[in-house]
Order: C-alpha cells, then sequence, then structure tokens
C-alpha cells in the first residue's frame, strides 16, 4: 500500500495571540508552550508518524517561506507550497492537493492544520490510520471530530448521527460555525455535537471532483496549469491565476456543501490554539498555577497567570491573579483572562488609528 500524503496548513495569521504571534512572525511559527518546538515542528513530526518525509508538504504564505524552510529543513522545495496571495483554505488547498496529483493521481490525503496541541500521538496515529483505511474502500472525506467538554463559541461544531451507528465513523447531520454562548450551551448539553477539528482525511480524486463541482472556476484554473507544477515554471503559473481564485475558507466552499462527509470520533488530547486561553490551557504550569514562556522571568505573589515573553527581557509580575501578560517587540498585552475575546475588536480598533506598524 502506497504511504499518504500529509498536507500542513500554515498560512493562517494568529492576530488574537498578538503581540506574540504577528504578521512577520505568526503563532505556527512560535514555541507558545515552552517546549523547545514550534506549533509547526509539533505538526510535522505527528505527520512524520503517518507517512515518509518527502510526502509531507507544507502550505504557506510566500513571505513565511525562509521561516518554514529554518523550521523544517529536511522539506524539498516541491515540499512548500507557497501562495502568493491570501486566499484562504479553499484556494491553498486545491493548490496543495493538485501539486500531490501530479505525484500521485490515487494518493489518500490527510489535510491538518499547524496550530494544534495533540497530548496523546498514539492515539492520534491510530485515529488517522482507521480513516485513512475507511477512504480506501470509501469515497468520501472524512473529518475528525472532538467530544465537546465545554460551551466554546469559538470551535466550529459537527452534529453527527449516532443511533444505528457503532461508531467510530458517523455520518454528519449539520456544520454550525463558531454558535453564541446559548448554542454552545445546549450543543454541550444535546451529546449530538463534536468539535469541528479541522482534520481532513479523503483521496485525492474525491476531493478533486468535489472542487470541479462546488468551486468550478477556481478548480479549471488549477486544471490549466497543473501539468506545470513541480516545474520550474510552477512560480510563473501560480502568479497568474492566483487572483482569479476564490477567496473562501475550505469548509464553506467544500464541506458543508459535500453529500459524502462522514465524522470519525478523535479522542486524543486535542486543543486548538487560537486564543490565549487555549495556550494556557494547554501549557505546562508551576504550583501557583502560572504557565510561563520567557527566559528571565520572576513570578511573586501570583496566580494561574498566563506569562508570554519573547526573548531575554528581565520581567517581574507581583500580585496579579489570572491575567495574561504577553511582551514582544511589537507591543505589550496586560489583560484578564476572563476579558480576552474582547481582545480581538481593542486590536481592530487600534489598527484603525495606528495603521500596520504593530502588527
Amino acid at each position: 500500500m502506497s504511504k499518504p500524503y500529509v498536507i500542513i496548513m500554515a498560512g493562517g495569521i494568529g492576530s488574537r495571540l498578538w503581540p506574540i504571534s504577528t504578521q512577520q512572525k505568526p503563532k505556527q511559527f512560535l514555541d507558545l508552550l515552552g517546549l523547545g518546538q514550534t506549533l509547526l515542528q509539533l505538526t510535522y513530526e505527528r505527520a512524520r508518524l503517518l507517512t515518509a518525509d518527502d510526502h509531507i508538504l507544507v502550505v504557506t504564505n510566500r513571505q513565511w517561506l525562509d521561516l518554514v524552510q529554518q523550521q523544517l529543513p529536511l522539506l524539498q522545495p516541491f515540499q512548500i507550497v507557497a501562495e502568493p496571495l491570501r486566499k484562504n483554505t479553499a484556494t491553498a488547498t486545491i493548490y496543495a492537493v493538485n501539486k500531490v496529483a501530479n505525484l500521485d493521481p490515487v494518493a489518500d490525503i490527510v489535510i491538518m492544520p499547524s496550530d494544534h496541541v495533540v497530548v496523546d500521538t498514539l492515539k492520534f496515529k491510530q485515529t488517522i490510520n482507521a480513516a485513512l483505511k475507511h477512504v480506501g474502500k470509501h469515497a468520501e472525506i472524512l473529518t475528525v471530530g472532538i467530544k465537546v467538554s465545554r460551551p466554546e463559541v469559538n470551535y466550529g461544531y459537527i452534529q453527527y448521527i449516532r443511533e444505528g451507528h457503532a461508531g467510530p465513523i458517523f455520518p454528519v447531520k449539520t456544520f454550525t460555525e463558531k454558535p453564541t454562548k446559548e448554542i454552545a450551551n445546549a450543543f454541550h448539553r444535546s451529546g449530538d455535537f463534536l468539535w469541528y477539528s479541522g482534520i481532513k482525511i479523503t483521496k485525492v480524486q474525491v476531493l478533486l471532483e468535489l472542487y470541479n463541482t462546488l468551486l468550478a472556476e477556481t478548480a479549471q484554473l488549477f486544471e490549466e496549469v497543473r501539468p506545470y507544477l513541480n516545474t520550474e515554471d510552477e512560480e510563473r503559473c501560480i502568479d497568474k491565476i492566483y487572483p482569479q481564485c476564490e477567496t473562501l475558507p475550505f469548509r464553506q466552499a467544500i464541506l458543508y456543501n459535500a453529500k459524502n462527509v462522514k465524522v470519525i470520533l478523535g479522542d486524543f488530547g486535542w486543543t486548538d490554539i487560537t486564543l490565549w486561553g487555549e495556550v494556557y490551557g494547554a501549557h505546562e504550569k508551576d504550583y501557583m498555577g502560572n504557565a510561563v514562556t520567557g527566559t528571565q522571568v520572576a513570578m511573586y505573589d501570583a496566580s494561574n497567570c498566563l506569562v508570554e515573553v519573547a526573548g531575554d527581557k528581565l520581567v517581574i509580575i507581583n500580585g496579579l491573579e489570572n491575567y495574561i501578560v504577553a511582551d514582544s517587540a511589537k507591543g505589550l498585552l496586560i489583560c484578564p483572562r476572563d476579558k480576552e475575546i474582547e481582545i480581538k475588536n481593542m486590536l481592530l480598533d487600534l489598527k484603525r488609528s495606528a495603521g500596520d506598524k504593530y502588527w
């Protein structure tokens, strides 16, 4: 059996993790958890559990090409899918899938974001391998669903049909994107919903056929340039078609409209690192509940705080409880942990007045 191709999506900015995550160096290129590896490097190591080194592709923006090469030196040039423009994940995905189709037109593929934390990598591997076995026999897309443990308003939800199905693979009934608090509470109580992880498993041809049906104009553009992908003419051809491609999330363009989508249960200690609260939850903590990243941080009479300091600046925290303190060359954030949902709107206000200087 041929090995699957793994496509790692590493093109986001992670603006809600400002000031550590910026346009120059987004969250996937950072060691936010103090583990000695960036989120991208951790994702790459998980990909290596599933396939050979030369079967891993990383999708990113051209401005971060050097960062990808520095952090993942084993990658060959053809394995880095460098977008000239940000066109969201639908176009980024079909670009990578067409490159894979040139290499192996009947390949199995695993698509996964680069901003996840996985605690149990053995269970992760077992789940993905079970999904790969399924799509080898069925012309379907599987997405990994995570058991809902709290009413989270920042995640997408999958309603799945349990009745009459033994699992771990179930039909999907509905998708819901970032519900209100009331609806999230109802989803949590019902037991019929899972968190959408963003991980997808399918075959190249299954996905290309869906693009031909659901995003036909963009699919046609890539069909025209596919013979030039993985060649010295790739960049020139991509530059020509990219401005014409749709700007849509993959889930909105493809996943929500496809009829052949199912969900496989994933129970491997998953966290999506999109907010400071998730960094805190996944981070190792001291006996006072503080999660600290930084070489010269001194904590006095402080508890349950998240402190992220770039470089070797000396930082003293005294008397804080349940706070986020994030410091970098771009700025300083001090915010109660229960108010972090307001950070995005604050940053939008400041960006209007200060421009792009601090981002």
